[in-house]
């Protein structure tokens, strides 16, 4: 009879054959195809790389990058897979052959991609210098086709500054496109260096290509809805929602209130005496509350199922943490309490509604430890 470590033995020797049988089949095989076209062996490249089969994907990809065909499409992925393995020199190497030939991509927003993956490099090796000029490289690119943009920013800061978040949103949209997760990232970043002027730039723009799309959405599907101006339009054209709001709210005080309403219609009897009430309800615990404009488009935002993706990456409530916090420090503290009040108030339980209550106790409110 075989001992147990005998046993053991043969089984380690069986499979140890086995993955070198595997290896051996899937370089044959990989040598086998070799004579093919290009595009197909990128898209066999392509294909084991998405289910995880990172070594024979890199064989394919090796290949179809030497065919020359769809060569930074493939460079690209070759230093995905280099990344995934932890080899960052290699990974950025490939990044930087891939935007070298970035004028053959089939699909030229893929530069961005390649960008985008070279400042997380950086990033991880603590570069901040090479880090903050990938990203500013792809947000001056897509200033430099709207200027109309760039001509506002100073409008954009002082809006904010002067009147709030209120008539910022009332009266300007912003549609980042690629250089919208560069803008995030950099309001991030400039935040954390402490350099608050530029902090707020770049939160305000991501701020306002969140609202500016959400709205948008909501606009599609409600060709009447637009940001109201005050909470007697929003009286007017959403009463039932609003109604919900203060009661969700004061319910969160004192349990089980509700607006009064006729029993047979269900029609609220006295709406603005209920506001009132469920106001002091609200206040008596959380005196920083205020129903604006900017909350209500929030929590319809928050409302829209279709939207739930759009807001899942919590990259608003943070633009808006990194606003408010760069405003505090650039002299503005109502201006912070504002925005740390609407994010307190939202209707999603993330780590920026916890942080923005806990700013509005102490705006001394110390955040390195949060990134990205």
């Amino acid at each position: 009879m075989f001992s147990k470590r005998c046993f053991s033995g043969r089984t380690g020797a069986i499979a140890a054959g086995l993955i070198l049988l595997v290896s051996f089949y899937c370089a044959a095989q990989s040598v086998e195809d070799s004579h093919l076209p290009g595009w197909v062996l990128y898209e066999k490249g392509l294909s084991l790389y998405e289910r995880g089969e990172l070594g024979l994907a890199l064989e394919y990809l090796n290949l179809s990058a030497k065919e020359g065909v769809l060569t930074p499409e493939a460079l690209y992925r070759i230093g995905r897979i280099y990344e995934e393995e932890g080899d960052y020199l290699l990974a950025e190497m490939r990044y930087n052959e891939a935007l070298k030939d970035a004028r053959f991509l089939y699909v030229p927003e893929d530069k961005w991609l390649i960008q985008y993956s070279l400042a997380g490099i950086y990033l991880n090796r603590k570069e901040n210098d090479r880090y903050e000029q990938q990203l500013l490289s792809i947000f001056d690119e897509e200033m430099k086709r709207n200027e109309e943009i760039i001509r506002r920013e100073h409008s954009y800061v002082q809006m904010l500054k002067e009147s709030g978040m209120d008539k910022l949103l009332l009266l300007f949209r912003i549609r980042l496109e690629f250089s919208q997760e560069a803008a995030a990232q950099l309001g991030v970043y400039y935040a954390r260096s402490g350099e608050w002027k530029s902090s707020i730039i770049k939160n305000l723009y991501t701020v306002l290509t969140y609202f500016s799309g959400g709205l948008d959405f909501i606009m599609e599907k409600d060709p009447e809805f637009s940001f109201p101006v005050d909470l007697e339009e929003i009286l007017e054209s959403d009463q039932e929602f609003l109604i919900s709001l203060y009661e969700g709210y004061a319910e969160e005080v004192e349990g089980g209130f509700l607006f009064r309403r006729n029993l047979d219609t269900l029609a609220p009897l006295a709406v603005n005496e209920d506001i009132q009430k469920a106001g002091k309800i609200i206040l008596s615990r959380n005196p920083f509350f205020h129903m604006s404009p900017s909350l209500y488009a929030l929590r319809k935002m928050e409302c829209e199922s279709g939207l739930d993706a759009f807001l899942e990456s919590g990259k608003l409530y943070r633009a808006l943490f990194y606003l408010a916090l760069s405003l505090y420090n650039e002299g503005f503290p109502e201006r912070a309490e504002e925005i740390w009040t609407l994010v307190s108030l939202s209707g999603r339980d993330t780590s920026w509604r916890t942080l923005s209550k806990k700013a509005l106790g102490d705006p001394e409110i110390q955040t390195s430890f949060l990134i990205y």
